[in-house]
């Protein structure tokens, strides 16, 4: 999660990560790259997902930066994230 806030790569990180605000609201942070396989009901992509939980936008900004603007992200839709969960191919976390 560290290197989340920092902008470095890690082995240890997932190449998706998807950012969850209020679990209401979800946003590709980082994998774009795979998006098109994550959105397909039978998709090649890496798995797991990481999903980072955060309460709030301003929570967002406060640990990964203030330049970070999650409007800019691709949104994700909440039943793409449950079929993930249901796939047992999503890793969730909490800020």
């Amino acid at each position: 999660m560290t290197a989340l806030g920092r902008g470095e790569e890690s082995g240890n990180e997932p190449p998706i990560i998807i950012i969850s605000i209020d679990r209401k609201s979800y946003f590709l942070y980082k994998g774009e790259d795979h998006l098109n396989q994550l959105l397909l009901a039978d998709g090649d992509f890496p798995k797991p997902v990481l999903c980072v939980h955060f309460r709030s936008s301003l929570d967002v900004k406060l640990v990964l930066g203030e330049g970070v603007n999650v409007s800019r992200f691709w949104g994700i839709h909440p039943q793409i994230i449950e079929r993930l969960r249901e796939l047992e191919e999503l890793i969730e976390t909490e800020t």
